[in-house]
């Protein structure tokens, strides 16, 4: 499981165990916050393709999917 602070989450660097639209570093670009100020979504670009993906931040908590980081 990966920890991580939404304070720090926007332009943090993320590295996929498999590859998304041919591409697996990416940096998160924005957020999505509910009506608690509490982090839902994350939008991360591609940093080779800068292809936008968008998805939960439980899929970045998943460590077998995310790791924290440019591995």
């Amino acid at each position: 499981m990966n920890v991580f602070s939404e304070k720090y989450l926007p332009l943090s660097k993320w590295t996929a165990t498999t590859s998304i639209n041919n591409d697996t570093h990416f940096l998160v670009t924005y957020t999505y916050t509910d009506a608690h100020g509490h982090v839902t979504r994350v939008g991360l670009q591609g940093v080779n393709n800068r292809m936008p993906v968008e998805m939960s931040t439980d899929d970045l908590r998943d460590s077998d999917k995310w790791h924290m980081g440019w591995v």
